[in-house]
């Protein structure tokens, strides 16, 4: 499986490996060691940290030194008891690598409303969708969609009792079927997350849903914002068809795979789309955006 990586892949999956690696251990090294070990990383214009509007409502930009005070903030903050890479996969084209991170973090420092630490323990995944420069191998942007602290949740949710976030268990992500036999695979792989995404925008042919979604797919919001038990927002090839059926009915959504990757070494797959929906009725228009995690079957559906 490996062979069929090119060099350029792998250096970008070195690259961002080695990120995560100093993300989850700059607490315990020192500022020098930090700044030395991110600038052969960092790109000369810095690092773009993009909003995901739920927990970073802006884009940051941040050069080498303000990278690594922010890495030292984020610890002073939180202990980093577990920082994963558990999935990672890269698009060489786009120069973009995809990790899925498992963390437990415990909480030692005030951080946003509180006055005071809490101590409590806050596990979670996040996706980090890493784009670099494909000539040097240095990151230009980072897009984060991570699950909240418990922290954040009391401080960021209007209603933080109306918080279910989706529990999803490491080994769900790599007891796969089957490995990845060969290219094909990925091939194909790449083309039902594109259909997978297309199904979303107005006048898709719902008919052709069976081909890319089994009848026992699930769909786990991250966030937590829908507030449904164990973070399922729906299940069953019938509940998808009709979620996408009512958001076909009350807007008409243009729907983008702004990129995508496929795991080498297991069948995972990451999709970053975005949309802009506009109200039927009284047709004002709303910009979407995300990145998920799609798991497939040994059949390739999702």
């Amino acid at each position: 499986v490996m062979s069929y990586r090119t060099e350029l892949s792998e250096k970008l999956l070195k690259s961002a490996l080695q990120y995560a690696r100093l993300t989850g251990e700059a607490g315990r090294m020192s500022r020098t060691d930090l700044t030395t070990q991110l600038e052969p990383l960092v790109g000369t214009r810095g690092v773009t940290f993009l909003a995901d509007h739920v927990i970073y409502p802006k884009d940051r930009t941040k050069d080498l030194g303000q990278l690594a005070d922010s890495l030292a903030r984020q610890h002073a903050a939180y202990e980093h008891l577990t920082y994963r890479p558990v999935v990672s996969a890269v698009n060489e084209e786009d120069g973009v690598v995809f990790s899925a991170i498992y963390y437990v973090l415990r909480n030692r420092g005030a951080v946003l409303d509180a006055t005071e630490p809490t101590g409590r323990i806050s596990k979670g995944f996040l996706i980090d969708k890493m784009t670099f420069d494909k000539s040097t191998g240095r990151l230009l942007s980072s897009l984060v969609a991570r699950q909240m602290t418990l922290e954040e949740r009391d401080s960021l949710l209007q209603d933080p009792t109306a918080w279910q976030p989706a529990v999803v268990d490491e080994g769900e992500l790599v007891a796969v079927p089957h490995v990845v036999a060969g290219p094909n695979d990925y091939k194909y792989m790449g083309e039902v997350i594109s259909k997978w995404v297309a199904m979303w925008s107005s006048g898709a042919p719902l008919d052709d849903l069976p081909k890319v979604v089994a009848s026992n797919c699930r769909e786990h919001d991250g966030y937590g914002l829908h507030n449904k038990p164990n973070g399922i927002t729906w299940q069953g090839l019938d509940q998808g068809r009709a979620i996408i059926a009512a958001a076909h009915k009350t807007y008409d959504i243009r729907n983008e795979l702004v990129s995508h990757a496929v795991s080498y070494d297991h069948k995972l797959g990451f999709e970053h789309w975005r949309a802009d929906a506009v109200n039927r009725g009284d047709q004002t228009q709303t910009p979407l955006e995300g990145i998920g995690l799609i798991c497939f079957n040994q059949h390739l559906q999702v």
